[in-house]
């Protein structure tokens, strides 16, 4: 694959738009992409207890249950933004944190890579939220989490990837 052009449509304050000429086997094509930063979400589970955010997303005109996540800032290690954005979200910071994957969000149309947190033994820390957005906190026992995954009541990727790596693979709890 060779990019013949690459173009910046637009230039936000949370994303840009890319357009890209490209070429393979001849063939002359177009891409476009959002070019978001790294990402990342964070699984905060105190042994009995998932913490989540409830937060309104615009696009989907409603608010949706959530684990907490947020993008990298400029130079920001994958590991220190998982540690600051649950203090500005839920109010905690890990003793333990574990790396469990890190994924494409939408790689069709996206660059965006999300690195997968499992928070454990968290102390409460609370730092300052964002000012733009409105987070409710919900401390949710993991078979109440359970059942709103089985129920098809968590409609978050993310959220739904996190909850599956937890309970298949930290708590062996098989899904059917």
């Amino acid at each position: 694959m060779k990019v013949l052009k690459h173009e910046v449509l637009y230039r936000g304050k949370i994303f840009d738009l890319i357009r890209d000429t490209l070429e393979h086997e001849g063939h002359i094509f177009t891409r476009e992409y959002v070019n978001y930063k790294a990402s990342v979400c964070i699984i905060p589970f105190d042994g009995e207890n998932v913490y989540f955010v409830k937060q309104y997303r615009h696009p989907t005109g409603k608010e949706l249950l959530e684990l907490p996540a947020g993008k990298l800032e400029e130079k920001e290690d994958p590991k220190e933004c998982a540690q600051r954005e649950l203090q500005e979200e839920v109010g905690f910071i890990p003793q333990k944190l574990t790396l469990l994957s890190k994924f494409y969000t939408v790689a069709g149309y996206s660059k965006e890579l999300m690195y997968l947190y499992l928070a454990e033994d968290l102390k409460a820390s609370k730092l300052p939220e964002d000012k733009d957005e409105f987070l409710t906190p919900i401390k949710m026992h993991i078979n109440d989490a359970l059942s709103l995954l089985k129920e098809g009541k968590i409609e978050d990727a993310k959220t739904i990837i996190g909850l599956f790596y937890l309970f298949t693979f930290r708590l062996s709890i098989r899904l059917t």
